[in-house]
């Protein structure tokens, strides 16, 4: 499933190419905290700075921008320089995340680039774990896992939808995020945890009262509607489904909280599968998963919060892209599942 764009507003837009030079210049500012020649004794070298330049800047207001954010230390001599390289005029608007005491080089290799061709982009899909999360953020040898392990142990980061004493698992929206120049693990984290805030802001959390769950036992819902329906229109019936198994106080028998406990993910689930000893095996415990899944999306907390009406106490996949048929009746259950099974679906 594609993930969605973040929001705009609140992605940064990365525009910084960092080569050799720049790598020097940022270790110098971190480990030794030594100057800059040519650039003044106050300035930090490396320290990311954000400068917006407005469409239709002049070369020299662009250095004003650039002066005032620390990035240059003289203005005249960006815009002599400017000339000498023939970009005057041609350096692109946008929002940039730059570097204190920044090479001049790289500087106006960004600034004739623009943000969109150095952006640096990370996508989370919708349903994915954190063990998940986690193997997507080392690829590219980006961080490690111990640096990323360390940063999901940070005790700052906090939500209004994280009940004390709760994992990440579930609250890191998934979504394309763009990382600057030296972000860390806890950087990134930090950003989805907040677009998970946004997401819910925009939702109708009074539903949640009215189904007589917290606002984190519906993420616990959406994660697994997000597991388990593969078409839109399945994700409130599949929702229904949950909440009238709770009222009757019938096991939920949700397959996805069976994978999720297993040490890896099979293709279908044996009989000893559903027998296993886990605080998620929704065949053998009553009521929710103590934890969400996977990282729901919009649609699935939607579908969550607003679910169909129906009777359904049951559903069986009975189409190839993953559709399921929905029902009431045990007996009717028992003949879909049979013939999903002889069609290959279940």
């Amino acid at each position: 499933m594609a993930a969605k764009r973040s929001r705009r507003r609140r992605r940064r837009s990365i525009v910084l190419l960092l080569g050799l030079t720049g790598v020097v210049v940022f270790l110098l500012a971190n480990i030794g905290k030594l100057p800059i020649p040519g650039v003044g004794g106050d300035v930090l070298p490396g320290r990311q700075v954000r400068v917006t330049i407005p469409q239709g800047a002049s070369t020299r207001q662009i250095a004003r921008l650039l002066a005032d954010a620390e990035v240059i230390e003289r203005s005249g001599a960006f815009q002599d320089a400017a000339v000498s390289r023939g970009v005057d005029g041609k350096l692109k608007p946008g929002e940039y995340v730059l570097l204190t005491a920044m090479d001049e080089n790289e500087l106006f290799t960004v600034l004739t680039t623009g943000p969109s061709a150095t952006s640096d982009r990370i996508t989370f899909p919708e349903g994915l774990t954190v063990r998940q999360i986690t193997d997507r953020m080392t690829k590219g040898g980006r961080w490690s896992k111990a640096e990323i392990a360390k940063a999901m142990a940070d005790p700052s980061l906090t939500s209004p939808y994280r009940p004390k004493g709760k994992p990440l698992e579930g609250l890191l929206y998934p979504a394309t995020y763009d990382l600057g120049p030296g972000d860390k693990p806890g950087d990134l984290l930090r950003e989805m945890l907040d677009e998970l805030d946004e997401v819910m802001a925009g939702q109708d959390l009074d539903a949640a009262r009215r189904l007589k769950l917290s606002n984190y036992e519906i993420l616990i819902v959406a994660s697994m509607i997000e597991r388990e329906a593969r078409v839109a229109e399945d994700r409130p019936k599949v929702a229904r489904v949950i909440y009238n198994r709770l009222k009757a106080k019938r096991a939920l028998q949700i397959d996805a909280t069976i994978q999720y406990a297993l040490p890896k993910p099979k293709p279908r689930l044996s009989t000893a599968d559903l027998r296993i000893r886990s605080p998620y095996n929704t065949y053998a415990r009553p009521g929710l998963p103590p934890t969400p899944i996977a990282a729901p999306g919009q649609p699935s907390i939607a579908a969550a919060l607003d679910p169909a009406d129906g009777p359904w106490l049951y559903y069986v996949v009975t189409a190839k892209d993953g559709r399921h048929t929905f029902t009431a009746d045990y007996q009717e259950f028992l003949r879909l599942k049979a013939k999903a099974q002889k069609a290959g679906f279940a």
